[in-house]
């Protein structure tokens, strides 16, 4: 469930960091869940309507370049229908939601009464964790397990240690900001109690 008095859905986005070596997606899942993120995420496009034979083509210099040309390049990151079938199995096995966007639709309609989510590419966990005290219940960041990795996401991706702290710092918001109902804790009692006598005896 997410919205209203769930948790925040945590969600850590592999997106095209696996450098398209199924082992090393394994591998982010496996960190996103022992990290303690809600769910792995991943994109999937279908090239041949996102892009046009023009654009595919065309040579692909750039420094981080899987192949000569763009469509080379696009087709070395891209997982088959098979191997994100074996991909959202390893999920299961490892006990943590899976999830790919489509990359090649274009959402049509708005959703007013859908729950605020929060999708960072900033650095650190600063701002991930103040939007959840503003009010998100959807967080969602991209991981990697090596920041100098080729491709332009690892730069502003997560590492174990600070996909596992921005869990940490969400839960700790979370029950720092507590239900919103003004009760006496248990724990609380004997400090009001000791505040009330002395103040009975001050009249």
């Amino acid at each position: 469930m997410i919205g209203g008095n769930h948790p925040c859905f945590i969600i850590a986005e592999i997106g095209q960091n696996h450098q398209g070596d199924m082992e090393i997606a394994k591998e982010m899942i496996k960190m996103a869940k022992d990290c303690g993120a809600d769910c792995a995420k991943f994109q999937k496009s279908e090239l041949e309507y996102k892009f046009n034979k023009r654009a595919l083509e065309r040579p692909y210099t750039s420094k981080n370049s899987w192949g000569k040309t763009y469509g080379e390049h696009k087709r070395h990151l891209e997982f088959s229908h098979e191997q994100y079938k074996e991909l959202q199995k390893y999920a299961a096995e490892v006990g943590i939601f899976f999830t790919a966007s489509g990359m090649d639709e274009e959402y049509q309609k708005e959703f007013p009464d859908i729950p605020i989510g929060y999708s960072g590419h900033e650095s650190g966990i600063s701002i991930s964790v103040a939007a959840v005290a503003l009010g998100a219940k959807v967080i969602e960041r991209h991981i990697t397990l090596d920041k100098k990795a080729k491709g332009s996401d690892h730069e502003a991706s997560l590492v174990h240690s600070e996909l596992a702290e921005l869990v940490r710092s969400i839960r700790l918001v979370e029950r720092a900001l507590g239900s919103g109902i003004k009760q006496m804790l248990p724990c609380e009692k004997a400090c009001h109690d000791k505040v009330t006598v002395f103040s009975e005896e001050m009249q």
